[in-house]
C-alpha cells in the first residue's frame, strides 16, 4: 500500500503526553471561541481551519512550518527526519460509515492526458498512472529539498461531534508505481493498493480535478490506531447575549473558560 497506518506505539512516539496536552489546549481554544447559539438554533460544528491545524503540529511536536500552504507538506522535523501534512476530516460517528473527503492532489492539467477526455474514452489506467506520476513527483520534491528527511507522514484529526481522534500514516512513495484501477464510474475512478480497504478509499474525481481520500474511522478506533480526545460532558449551552453589559459578559466568559478548560485539558495543579 502507498499509505499505511501508524500503530499506537508509533503514533505516541511522535505525539507524547506533552504533545497531547498541547492539542487538548488548542481543542479547548476551539471550543471556547465557538459563537453561542440561540435557544431555537441547532448546535454548530467545531470548525478548525487547516492553517490552525498546521500550527497545532508546530506547537505540539516542535516541528518547523514549511511552504505556507504552497508546498507538498506542512511541517518538517529535521531531527526526527520526517515531514508531515496535516488534514482534518469530519465523521458522523456511525459504525462502519465513511468520513468526508480530503484532497491529496489537485489540478490534473499537468497530466499526460486531459482528464475529461480520458474519462470519456474510458482510459482509466492512463488516468491512474498519470496521477501516480504527479503525486510521486510532488512528494519526492520534499526529499530533494530536505535531504535529511527519510519519512513522510499524513496526520489526520477526525471530528466526531464533540470528540476528536488523531491518527497517522506513513507514505511509501515508491509504491505509487504499483497502484491501479479498482473500479470506475462516469465521474470517478477508485484506486487499488493505495490504502487498505478496511481503513479508507481513494479516488480521482473528474469534476473536481483532484485525488481524494476518505477514511473509515470506526475501524481505526476499533484497531486501536488513534489517540482519542473525548469530550462527552461538554455542553455549549444556548445563550442570548443581547443586552449583556461588560460585567455579565465577563462572568459568562469566565465560567465558560473554567468549565471548558477543566473538561478538555484538565484541572491545573496549583500546589
Amino acid at each position: 500500500m502507498v499509505i499505511n497506518p501508524l500503530n499506537k506505539v508509533e503514533l505516541e512516539e511522535i505525539f507524547n503526553e506533552s504533545a497531547q496536552n498541547v492539542i487538548k489546549y488548542f481543542l479547548f481554544k476551539a471550543f471556547f471561541s465557538q459563537p453561542a447559539v440561540m435557544e431555537d438554533q441547532k448546535k454548530l460544528p467545531i470548525h478548525i481551519p487547516k492553517e490552525h491545524l498546521e500550527q497545532w503540529l508546530v506547537q505540539s511536536i516542535g516541528a518547523k512550518p514549511v511552504g505556507s500552504g504552497n508546498y507538498p507538506i506542512d511541517v518538517i522535523d529535521v531531527n526526527e527526519k520526517f515531514g508531515a501534512d496535516a488534514k482534518m476530516l469530519a465523521w458522523s460517528g456511525k459504525p462502519g460509515s465513511i468520513s468526508n473527503e480530503t484532497s491529496l492532489l489537485q489540478k490534473f492539467k499537468d497530466a499526460g492526458n486531459e482528464l475529461d477526455i480520458a474519462f470519456k474514452q474510458n482510459k482509466f489506467d492512463g488516468v491512474v498512472s498519470d496521477w501516480a506520476r504527479l503525486l510521486k513527483k510532488k512528494l519526492n520534491k520534499v526529499k530533494k529539498d530536505y535531504e535529511r528527511i527519510q519519512k513522510i507522514y499524513y496526520f489526520f484529526l477526525i471530528r466526531e461531534d464533540r470528540n476528536f481522534h488523531l491518527c497517522g500514516m506513513e507514505v511509501n512513495v515508491e509504491k505509487l508505481s504499483l497502484i491501479s484501477v479498482d473500479k470506475s464510474s462516469k465521474s470517478s475512478v477508485w484506486i487499488k493498493d493505495f490504502i487498505e480497504s478496511r481503513y479508507g478509499e481513494s479516488k480521482i474525481y473528474k469534476s473536481k480535478k483532484r485525488m481524494e481520500l476518505r477514511l473509515y474511522p470506526s475501524n481505526w478506533i476499533n484497531d486501536d490506531l488513534v489517540i482519542s480526545f473525548k469530550n462527552p460532558n461538554i455542553s455549549l449551552k444556548a445563550r442570548n447575549l443581547k443586552g449583556m453589559d461588560v460585567d455579565d459578559l465577563h462572568d459568562h466568559a469566565l465560567e465558560l473558560f473554567n468549565n471548558l478548560f477543566e473538561e478538555i485539558v484538565g484541572s491545573p495543579n496549583k500546589d
